[in-house]
């Protein structure tokens, strides 16, 4: 979306950019929710009256009983007290406060730019958007933990997690790019760089498939079949890749064909964005666009690294770690793709 805002409004962009940044941390934090299995220990969706722990004894015990009715809590976790109990509330609780916390820094500050007529009226219409998608996110939200209360179930379906994530980058990349918009809203001539712009495309959609094979990762706990003595997991295309049936089946459900597709996947996107920042830094570019190179070759390598440690070490914080390093690189490819708006033959 081309945005034409006169003059730069530092205010706008920055409350922007605030936002983007809120959004990131949700994605950590919900990244430790996930993988500590915190998610399905608040079996209600309240928005409003929700935005406070449980105040009483009373108001805890309720709680705990509604968790220990479902599966996961009766198979995982049979002897869980109420300590135990609460270690796995917090993280949702925070998860789902910092939420709502999102929403008020957006719908708060909006307020006041249109009342004091700072923001474009033709710009508006597409906060005002914004807005309720993160609302909806919060729905999808639930949609996605109420799948793991089925009686047959002990955790979320992964193609309810793979909705839930995907729609908070969307968010994610729509704010930054809304953001950057405000604060340069003139594309910036960039002779001769068609061409670096196709390949950071490329790049980009590359690393959008790569985080979206992830979340089937994530969703499957696929990692868990990781084992060096056998070498599966370790890169090679599983012998059972096709077990399921229906075959596409696979690419969602099968733990050995999901881990390779995403590390398949991920290793070509890291070809293609190493291509990329090397071309950038060969072009003697300067600006935004070099900056942004400089940062998706380091961000690249470094996601390389944390994806194999992660899956090496089976340690969910690198995991969580993994996760937000690739947000960072969705947002440095961001913040490229906007440098090179202008970008000529």
């Amino acid at each position: 979306m081309k945005i034409q805002t006169q003059p730069i409004n530092i205010a706008v962009g920055g409350w922007l950019l605030t936002v983007a940044f809120m959004i990131w941390v949700m994605v950590g934090i919900g990244g430790y929710t996930r993988d500590s299995g915190s998610g399905l220990s608040i079996m209600v969706w309240d928005p409003i009256i929700g935005t406070l722990p449980p105040l009483s004894t009373a108001g805890w015990d309720k709680m705990f009983t509604l968790y220990q009715r479902i599966p996961q809590a009766q198979i995982l976790h049979p002897g869980i007290d109420m300590a135990g109990f609460k270690s796995l509330f917090w993280p949702e609780y925070l998860h789902r406060l910092w939420g709502r916390l999102i929403g008020l820094v957006f719908f708060v500050p909006l307020v006041v730019f249109i009342a004091t007529r700072r923001v474009d009226k033709r710009l508006i219409p597409w906060l005002g958007l914004l807005f309720v998608l993160g609302g909806l996110q919060g729905a999808i939200g639930w949609f996605m933990v109420a799948s793991g209360f089925d009686p047959n179930s002990i955790a979320v379906q992964p193609w309810r997690l793979s909705l839930h994530f995907s729609a908070a980058m969307f968010l994610f990349v729509a704010v930054l790019w809304t953001g950057l918009s405000v604060l340069r809203p003139q594309p910036a001539p960039v002779q001769g760089a068609m061409g670096l712009r196709r390949w950071a495309l490329a790049a980009a959609a590359l690393l959008v498939l790569t985080m979206f094979a992830g979340t089937f990762v994530s969703g499957t706990h696929a990692v868990d079949i990781y084992n060096a003595k056998t070498g599966a997991g370790m890169g090679a295309p599983p012998q059972d890749y096709f077990t399921l049936q229906p075959w596409w089946l696979n690419l969602f459900a099968n733990k050995a064909a999901v881990l390779f597709n995403h590390q398949s996947i991920a290793t070509l996107t890291a070809l293609v964005v190493l291509t990329t920042a090397v071309m950038a830094l060969r072009s003697n570019l300067t600006g935004p666009v070099r900056d942004a190179a400089l940062a998706v070759g380091a961000l690249v390598l470094l996601q390389y690294a944390l994806g194999v440690t992660a899956l090496v070490s089976q340690m969910f914080d690198i995991g969580v770690a993994h996760q937000l390093n690739a947000v960072l690189l969705l947002a440095a490819f961001v913040y490229m793709l906007h440098g090179l708006r202008g970008a000529t033959r």
